[in-house]
C-alpha cells in the first residue's frame, strides 16, 4: 500500500498555548482591569507564534482504514486526520466535555477552574481555590485573595480546568501533586477516563477537556497598570477524538465505540521557567489496554458525495476526550443504519502503512493537545463496487500466451445508472518453479522477470471487462538422451535472410539438384525452407511426372495433380511437433514459393513434426514431415538385404524406422505465478493464479511414427512400450486447436485425408478395412497392373510416398530374407492335415526376443540380411501397430487381458513394417515378426495381409 500525505500544521501544540509568561502585550486589556489588590486571573486569547491565525482544516489520509461487518464484507471506511486542538465549539450554555478554543469558549465550556498558589518559601499561599466568577474578562473566586504587601513578591500559580464538571469535582483535593523543584515547576495526577463502565451509552458526554496552566508573577510584573491580574495559559492534558462523515449515503450514525484503550493512567506536567511549552507525559504501568467507550449519536446524515457532515459537532459534548496513548491495537465500532439495515462495523484506528508524506504526523499515537478527526465514509454502501479478475489461467505445455480480463467500476447504489470506472493496480506476489523430475530438488522460487515477458500492472478500470495479454518465456527443456546434445551442438544452418534449402542440399551440406519429398531430415538448429511442391514431384531438378501420373493422384481439393507446384498459398503453419518449442516461425516466404521454419537450438531434440501450407479458408493444402535426428541415415548402417529368391537384386534398408526416436526422458518444469489485483478506493482485492504446466515424458523405449497404408503423413510415435492406450502417444505441441492427434471414422476421400494429416481414420464396426473411400492400389507405387504382385521386385515412388529424398516404401519381397521367405499369417486354424506348422507361422532368420540379451520388454529381435543367418544381425524393435477399431483382444503382459483402443497401440510384441504392395481393395502386404508369449501367437511373414486402415511403421529402402 502506498504512503499517504497528511498536512503538517504550523502553530502551537495546545489550544490555549501562548508562551507561558506574563508579558503585558500578550494579555487583552479588558482582562486586566481588577482595580484593587485582589488577585484576579485572565485567560489569554489564541494566536500563533508568528501572529497568523492557526489553521483548523482537516487533511485526511488518501487511503482509508477498512471496517468490516460480521460477514466480512467491506462496508465502511475511516479516513484519519490529525490537527492541533483548535476546534471551534458553539456557544451553548450547558455544553459539557467540549474542546476549548478561546477565552470565550473557556467561560462557556469550563465555567470554572481551580488555582493553587505557592509563596516563595514553598508554602501554600492559596490551595485549590475555585475560580468561577467572570467580570469584565477577569476571573475571581468567591473569597478574595490579595497580593502580598511586597509588590515584588513572586508567587507560583498552578491551575486546572475545569474544577467542577457539572456538580462534581474533576479531581479530589489530594489527586494533584505540585512540585517547585529548581529544574522546573511540575504537577502530576492520576486520572481515570469516565464512561468505561458496562452499560454506559454516553461516555463522551462524561469526559471533560482537562487543561492545566502555570504562571509565576508578582503584582508589579503581572501587568503594566498594576491591576494585579495573573494571565493563565492553559495546556490540554487529553487528546480529542471526533467524527465526521464524507461521501456517505443517507442514514443514521447510531453509535460509535472506541475499544482496546487505556482508561486510566498517571500524567506528569513539567512547566519550564520563562517562555516555552510544558512537557507532558503519561504512564500506564499496571494498567490494561482494554477499556471501551460507547457514545450514542443518532445523527442523521444526508446522501452526500462531497464535503463533510458533522457527527461529533452536532453535539460538541460528544467529543471523546481520551488519554494520550499508543493506538496500534485500538479499534472503533460504528453502528450505522442505511434506512433499512443496521450495520455493525469494526475496524482498526491505525494502519502502519498510512503515514504523512514528510513523516511528521505519527498516527499510531494520540498526543495531548491534539484533536484526531475520523471521517466515516460508506463507500461500499452508497457505491457498489464491482471488481472481477480472471481467477485462473492454465497454460498447457506448448502454450506461452493467454489473455486475462479485469472489470473494475462502481455504481451509485441509490442510482445504478451512475457508473464510474475505478482504477486498479496489480503486483506479483510469488513465482515458483517445480521440477517435473520427481527425483530432483522440488519447488523453488524464481524471478518473475525471467519468465514474464508481457503483463499489465495497472489500468483505468472499465464497466466492461478489458482483456490484457500475458506472455511467458518458454520453459527449459531437460533431456536424458545424449543425441539431443549432439543436435544442440551442431553448427547452425541457414539464416533469416538466406534459409537453408532442404531440397537442394545433401546430408553433408553439399549442393544437389532440387529433389523434393514428403519428409525432410534436419540435424542442426537454423532457419530452413522447403519448396511448395507436391511431395516427390521434383527429382534431380526435373519434374518427376512418374510420381503423379494417373487420375488417382489428387490434391487437397480432389483435383488431379498435373504439375509439381502448389499454387495460391495463403500461409504456412505448424501442425504438430513432439519436440515442444522446437519448430518456430513457420511462415510463407515473401515470394510464396517456399515454406520457411526455424529450429530453435534451446529446444532442439530428436523428434518429429508436421508443417503445412494453407489456403485462404484455412484448409491444409499439403503437409510435410520434419524428422529431426542426429542419425546419418544416408551414410551409416545401411543394411544390405539379399533377395531371398536367388536373384542378384539387393535392397538397401535404412538403419532405423522412418521417424525413429530413441528412448529417453524429456521434461519441462511446472511454473506458478501469483498476482494480486487491488481496486483503488474500495481496496477490494482479487488474486489470479497462472499455471504454466510442464510435463515429464517417459519416452524410455524407442519407437517411430506410424502410417496408414497409402498415406503420406506420419502419426505420432508411442510414448513407451507399457502405455498403449489412445492417449498414450508422444505428447506434442500443436499449431492450433484441432491439430492434435485424434481419430475419425472412415471412409474418407483422398483429399480429405490430405487436409487432415493429424487424423487417424478408423474402421467403423462392420465396415471394410480401408480408410479410403474408393480403392486406389497405386498410392505408394505408380507402376502398372502388377503392383499387387507379392513377388514384384521393384516399385515407382509416388507423390504420396512418406519417405525422405533417396528412399521409398519397400516392396514386400525386400523383407523376405528376414523371415526365410514365409508368407503365412500365423492362424493355426488354417493348418491342413499333413501340412507343416511352419508354413503358417514361418521361421525367423534370426533370434527371437528371448534370445536377445538385455531385452526386459521382450520387444527386440535380431534378423539377418542373408540366408542362413549370414551377415551382420539387424536389430528390429517391436512397436506394434495403431489399432483401427475397438475390441482387439490383447494380453500386453502376464497379468491380464486388455482390449485395444481405437487409435491406440496393439500387438506390441510384433515388428510390423508396411510395404507398398496392396493385396486388394482393403488389405496390403506387410512384414510381421512376432512371437507373442502371453497369447501364444507366433508368426514370421513378409506376406502378412493386414488391414489398410491399421497404421504401422515404415522401414524405408533406398530408391534405386
Amino acid at each position: 500500500m502506498k504512503s499517504i500525505s497528511l498536512f503538517k500544521y504550523a502553530g502551537l501544540a495546545a489550544i490555549m498555548s501562548l508562551a507561558s509568561s506574563c508579558a503585558m502585550d500578550e494579555i487583552l486589556e479588558s482582562q486586566m482591569q481588577s482595580g484593587n489588590n485582589v488577585i484576579g486571573f485572565g485567560i489569554a486569547s489564541v494566536t500563533s507564534s508568528d501572529g497568523s491565525p492557526l489553521t483548523r482544516a482537516s487533511h485526511y489520509a488518501d487511503t482509508a482504514l477498512t471496517m468490516t461487518g460480521n460477514s466480512g464484507a467491506d462496508t465502511l471506511y475511516i479516513h484519519a486526520s490529525s490537527e492541533n486542538n483548535l476546534s471551534t465549539v458553539s456557544s451553548h450554555s450547558q455544553t459539557r466535555g467540549v474542546p476549548v478554543h478561546n477565552s470565550v469558549d473557556f467561560a462557556q465550556v469550563c465555567k470554572n477552574f481551580s488555582v493553587t498558589g505557592y509563596a516563595p518559601d514553598g508554602n501554600y499561599y492559596m490551595k485549590d481555590v475555585l475560580v468561577s466568577n467572570l467580570s469584565n474578562g477577569v476571573w475571581s473566586s468567591d473569597q478574595d485573595h490579595f497580593w502580598p504587601e511586597d509588590e515584588n513578591t513572586v508567587l507560583d500559580f498552578f491551575a486546572h480546568a475545569p474544577a467542577l464538571f457539572g456538580e462534581n469535582p474533576v479531581f479530589a483535593e489530594d489527586d494533584i501533586e505540585y512540585t517547585l523543584s529548581s529544574d522546573g515547576k511540575s504537577l502530576s495526577f492520576d486520572y481515570t477516563v469516565p464512561g468505561a463502565g458496562e452499560g454506559v451509552t454516553n461516555a463522551a458526554e462524561l469526559q471533560p477537556d482537562i487543561m492545566f496552566a502555570y504562571s509565576a508573577c508578582s503584582k508589579l510584573n503581572s501587568q503594566k497598570n498594576t491591576s494585579g491580574s495573573v494571565s493563565l495559559y492553559f495546556y490540554h492534558a487529553l487528546a480529542g477524538v471526533k467524527f465526521v462523515t464524507k461521501d456517505i449515503s443517507a442514514g443514521t450514525v447510531k453509535s460509535i465505540t472506541l475499544k482496546n484503550l487505556y482508561g486510566a493512567g498517571k500524567c506528569t506536567y513539567v512547566f519550564p521557567d520563562g517562555d516555552g511549552e510544558p512537557s507532558i507525559t503519561w504512564n500506564f504501568d499496571g494498567q490494561q489496554q482494554n477499556a471501551s467507550f460507547l457514545q450514542e449519536f443518532n445523527v442523521k446524515v444526508n446522501n452526500q458525495q462531497t464535503g463533510e457532515q458533522p457527527i461529533t459537532d452536532k453535539a460538541p459534548e460528544t467529543t471523546f476526550m481520551m488519554l494520550p496513548q499508543d493506538i496500534e491495537n485500538a479499534e472503533v465500532e460504528v453502528l450505522f443504519n442505511d434506512g433499512e439495515t443496521d450495520y455493525t462495523l469494526t475496524g482498526k484506528l491505525f494502519d502502519p502503512s498510512i503515514t504523512s508524506a514528510d513523516n511528521d504526523t505519527d498516527l499510531s499515537t494520540w498526543d495531548a493537545g491534539k484533536i484526531y478527526t475520523y471521517a466515516i465514509s460508506t463507500e461500499s454502501i452508497n457505491w457498489t463496487y464491482v471488481f472481477e479478475v480472471t481467477e485462473n489461467i492454465d497454460l498447457k505445455l506448448g502454450q506461452t500466451s493467454a489473455t486475462y480480463t479485469v472489470t473494475s467500476y462502481r455504481f451509485r447504489t441509490q442510482n445504478p445508472s451512475e457508473i464510474q470506472a475505478v482504477p486498479w493496480t496489480s503486483e506479483n506476489i510469488g513465482a515458483t518453479e517445480t521440477d517435473a523430475d520427481p527425483t530432483s530438488a522440488g519447488t523453488f522460487e524464481i524471478d518473475v522477470n525471467d519468465v514474464l515477458s508481457e503483463f499489465t500492472y495497472s489500468g483505468a478500470g472499465a464497466e466492461n471487462g478489458v482483456g490484457y495479454a500475458l506472455k511467458l518465456s518458454t520453459p527449459t527443456m531437460h533431456t536424458t538422451y545424449p543425441g539431443d546434445v549432439t543436435l544442440k551442438n551442431a553448427a547452425s544452418k541457414g539464416t533469416e535472410e538466406n534459409p537453408y534449402d532442404l531440397s537442394t542440399h545433401d546430408e553433408n551440406g553439399g549442393t544437389i539438384n532440387e529433389t523434393t519429398a514428403n519428409c525432410y531430415v534436419v540435424d542442426a538448429p537454423g532457419v530452413y525452407k522447403l519448396p511448395l511442391v507436391y511431395g516427390n514431384a521434383r527429382l534431380n531438378g526435373q519434374n518427376n511426372q512418374n510420381a503423379y501420373n494417373g487420375a488417382a493422384f489428387v490434391d487437397y481439393n480432389g483435383d488431379k495433380i498435373t504439375q509439381p507446384y502448389i499454387n495460391n498459398p495463403h500461409d504456412c503453419c505448424l501442425v504438430w511437433s513432439d519436440g515442444y518449442y522446437m519448430v518456430k516461425d513457420v511462415k510463407l516466404s515473401d515470394d510464396k514459393k517456399y515454406l520457411v521454419f526455424t529450429i530453435d537450438e534451446d529446444y532442439l531434440q530428436q523428434a518429429n513434426a508436421v508443417v503445412a501450407v494453407r489456403d485462404s479458408e484455412g484448409k491444409i493444402m499439403w503437409s510435410w514431415h520434419i524428422w529431426v535426428t542426429e542419425r546419418k541415415i544416408y551414410s551409416e548402417n545401411i543394411h544390405e538385404l539379399h533377395d531371398f529368391f536367388g536373384s542378384s537384386r539387393k535392397y538397401y534398408m535404412m538403419q532405423c524406422n522412418l521417424g525413429w526416436v530413441d528412448g529417453k526422458t524429456v521434461y519441462y518444469n511446472n511454473r506458478e505465478l501469483n498476482f494480486r489485483f487491488t481496486q483503488s478506493v474500495s481496496g477490494n482485492v482479487q488474486e489470479m493464479k497462472v499455471l504454466h504446466n510442464g510435463d515429464i515424458f517417459d519416452y524410455k523405449d524407442p519407437g517411430s511414427t506410424y502410417y496408414q497404408w497409402g498415406r503420406k503423413d506420419p502419426l505420432v510415435a508411442l510414448r513407451n512400450w507399457h502405455n498403449v492406450g489412445f492417449n498414450d502417444y508422444r505428447h506434442h505441441e500443436i499449431g492450433k486447436d484441432g491439430y492434435q492427434y485424434r481419430y475419425e471414422y472412415a471412409p474418407v476421400k483422398q483429399n480429405i485425408a490430405i487436409q487432415n494429416p493429424n487424423v487417424f481414420y478408423a474402421r467403423p464396426a462392420g465396415k471394410n478395412c480401408d480408410w479410403l473411400d474408393g480403392s486406389n492400389p497405386t498410392l505408394w507405387d505408380a507402376t502398372g497392373s502388377d503392383n499387387k504382385d507379392l513377388q514384384k521386385e521393384t516399385s515407382v515412388k509416388t507423390v504420396y510416398d512418406p519417405s525422405p529424398r533417396g528412399f521409398k516404401v519397400p516392396v514386400a519381397r525386400a523383407f523376405a530374407v528376414l523371415v526365410n521367405g514365409y508368407t503365412g499369417d500365423g492362424d493355426l486354424s488354417k493348418l491342413q492335415p499333413g501340412q507343416d506348422q511352419v508354413e503358417i507361422t514361418g521361421v525367423l532368420n534370426g533370434k527371437s526376443w528371448d534370445d536377445v540379451p538385455d531385452n526386459p520388454n521382450r520387444n527386440q529381435y535380431i534378423a539377418y540380411p542373408q540366408r542362413d543367418k549370414n551377415g551382420t544381425g539387424i536389430p528390429l524393435t517391436a512397436t506394434g501397430q495403431r489399432s483401427d477399431r475397438d475390441g482387439l483382444l490383447e494380453k500386453y503382459d502376464q497379468n491380464g487381458s486388455e482390449k485395444a483402443d481405437v487409435g491406440g497401440l496393439w500387438a506390441m510384441y510384433g515388428v510390423y513394417y508396411q510395404s507398398c504392395v496392396p493385396v486388394d481393395n482393403t488389405m496390403s502386404y506387410c512384414l510381421v515378426i512376432r512371437r507373442d508369449s502371453p497369447r501364444g501367437i507366433e508368426v514370421y511373414s513378409y506376406g502378412f495381409m493386414g488391414a489398410k486402415s491399421m497404421a504401422r511403421p515404415v522401414r524405408c529402402i533406398e530408391d534405386r
